[in-house]
This record gives C-alpha cells, sequence and structure tokens, in this order.
C-alpha cells in the first residue's frame, strides 16, 4: 500500500501541472469582459498589442526601405512593360516611341542603386503606412477572432505548454513520493 503513492502523486502532479498551465494559458483570452477585476490580456491590452505589432512589423520586417528593395530595375521595367502596353494602345506602334517612354519611365523611378527611387517610394509610401494597417487590422479583429489567429499560429506550442506541465507534475510527484520515504 505504501508504494501506491509512487503512482498517485505523480498522476495528481500531473494532472495539477496540465490544469494550472490550461488555466493560465485560459487567461490569456478569458474572460472577455472585466469580471471580479479580471481581465483576460488580449482582451484588456488589445490596443497596446495592435500599436506594438504595427511598430514591431514596420521597423523591423516591412518599410518603405524594404518595399524600395523588392522593386528592382528589372521588376520595374516589367512592370513599366507591362502597364505601356495594356495602356499605351496605339501610341506604341510609332517607331521608337516604345523603347523610349520605356526607358524614361525607368529612368525616373530607378535610383543609382537599381531600386525604385527613394524619394518616390517616400512619396506614395508614408512611413507608418504599413504600422497603422497593422494597428487597423488588429483593433478591428474580435477578440473571439484574434484568440482562434493565435492558437492557430502557435498550436504546437500551446500543446508542448500544457504537457510540459503534466511532466513537471510526474517528476514533482515522484520527489514528494521518494521524500515521504
Amino acid at each position: 500500500m505504501q508504494y501506491l503513492r509512487f503512482l498517485v502523486y505523480p498522476a495528481v502532479g500531473s494532472f495539477l501541472g496540465f490544469i494550472t498551465n490550461f488555466i493560465a494559458i485560459k487567461l490569456l483570452f478569458r474572460p472577455k469582459k472585466k469580471f471580479i477585476g479580471i481581465q483576460g490580456l488580449l482582451p484588456k491590452r488589445k490596443l497596446e498589442i495592435a500599436r506594438r505589432a504595427g511598430d514591431i512589423v514596420n521597423d523591423y520586417l516591412v518599410n518603405s526601405e524594404e518595399l524600395r528593395k523588392q522593386i528592382d530595375k528589372n521588376r520595374l521595367e516589367e512592370a513599366v512593360e507591362r502597364y505601356i502596353e495594356r495602356h499605351g494602345g496605339k501610341i506604341l506602334d510609332l517607331p521608337l516611341v516604345g523603347d523610349t517612354l520605356k526607358k524614361l519611365s525607368s529612368t525616373l523611378l530607378i535610383d543609382r542603386d537599381g531600386y525604385f527611387s527613394r524619394k518616390v517610394i517616400e512619396a506614395i509610401i508614408d512611413e507608418d503606412m504599413v504600422s497603422s494597417i497593422v494597428r487597423q487590422k488588429i483593433s478591428e479583429f474580435d477578440v473571439g477572432a484574434l484568440e482562434k489567429l493565435v492558437k492557430k499560429a502557435s498550436g504546437p506550442e500551446i500543446r508542448f505548454i500544457l504537457l510540459t506541465g503534466a511532466v513537471v507534475g510526474i517528476l514533482i510527484g515522484l520527489a514528494q513520493a521518494f521524500i515521504g520515504l
């Protein structure tokens, strides 16, 4: 009967570790409205999270400089060529007009580095445009939709956190069983 604790303690520890982590993860999203002074992290700080996410995307991922680098000389020349072909009509059939128009437009739009002109891209894309789009999109998300998005993006990690709680609980249960000897 004394050895039964080597099964019971780890089982109880596993259950408690799993449940504790489960509750902690749920508290990230719930309660959606303040209840007894408690509100989930996402519902409570949704606007701040949106602002920070927008700043991170703008500062490190997608900004006007990164967009400029994606539009190199070849891409721009192809885009100008397609545009002229679609909208140029008969004017392109005139001798030298099509090629001159293509070269002129790419000369005006391409800088010395071979990328889209910094002046043109800054005139088109405001530095905060990307971050404001991210902020707006996250702010518009319903908390339930945001919860689904976070869970979809981090599903395996959430399961890992839950299982880690269970494993740590087993280890603590075994340690308690041995200490009791």
